[in-house]
């Protein structure tokens, strides 16, 4: 992997103290693995491959609770290529407080979520042989089935029938990213390994919280 530093979308400081902000990612060689890069914290974003606090699932040790169990009985599910979800993403970024554009996820694929009309999506990618889960949305209209959690069930389910050992739940900052550590095997990277150390992940998540990039101005 060749990896790039962004110095022209940064910015810096360094008169009263030292601060320099640059997007650093990676471009695989066509000889490598994807798999290999997943495996050490690398995350797949627009050709280009991002290093984070990745989070993941091991599909050996995940397994749901009875309630995700029973209400997923109440949703059918089908297997499609990406569509128009552009009012649901709205609804779902509104509902949570995101300040978030519509992202073109034209290029994945779809697991839809239906009860007696459409109430949610999973947007995700196989890569390297692993299950890469992009994007879940849902309109919230029925807080009650929980749908997050019914479609993590899906999505596990599903990587596991078409052989992948992980799904991959991109980045795991702030407290919007605090409940993917509720579902058994759970894993974060650190910069050095994969650990289960729940009470270590919410120290971090914790930390992020307490800090505030508006308080960091671009001259």
């Amino acid at each position: 992997m060749k990896i790039y530093f962004d110095h022209l979308s940064g910015f810096g400081k360094i008169s009263d103290y030292e601060l320099i902000v640059n997007c650093a990612y990676g471009i695989l060689e066509p000889s490598e693995d994807p798999s290999d890069a997943l495996s050490t914290g690398w995350v797949p974003w627009k050709g280009r491959w991002y290093n984070e606090r990745s989070t993941r699932i091991d599909l050996k040790d995940y397994r749901p609770s009875k309630t995700t169990k029973r209400l997923s009985n109440k949703v059918t599910i089908k297997h499609t290529t990406f569509g128009n979800y552009d009012e649901m993403y709205r609804a779902y970024c509104e509902y949570n407080g995101f300040k978030r554009d519509i992202y073109d996820f034209s290029d994945c694929s779809v697991i839809e979520y239906y009860t007696d009309r459409l109430v949610g999506v999973s947007i995700y990618k196989i890569v390297g042989g692993e299950f890469v889960a992009y994007q879940f949305i849902t309109d919230y209209s029925d807080p009650k089935l929980s749908l997050g959690s019914v479609a993590q069930m899906f999505e596990c389910q599903y990587a596991a029938s078409i052989g992948c050992k992980y799904v991959y739940l991109m980045a795991g900052y702030e407290g919007c990213c605090r409940y993917k550590a509720n579902y058994y095997g759970f894993e974060f990277w650190t910069g050095f390994e994969w650990s289960r150390n729940v009470e270590l992940y919410n120290k971090l998540i914790d930390r992020d919280e307490s800090y505030d990039i508006r308080a960091i101005k671009q001259d």
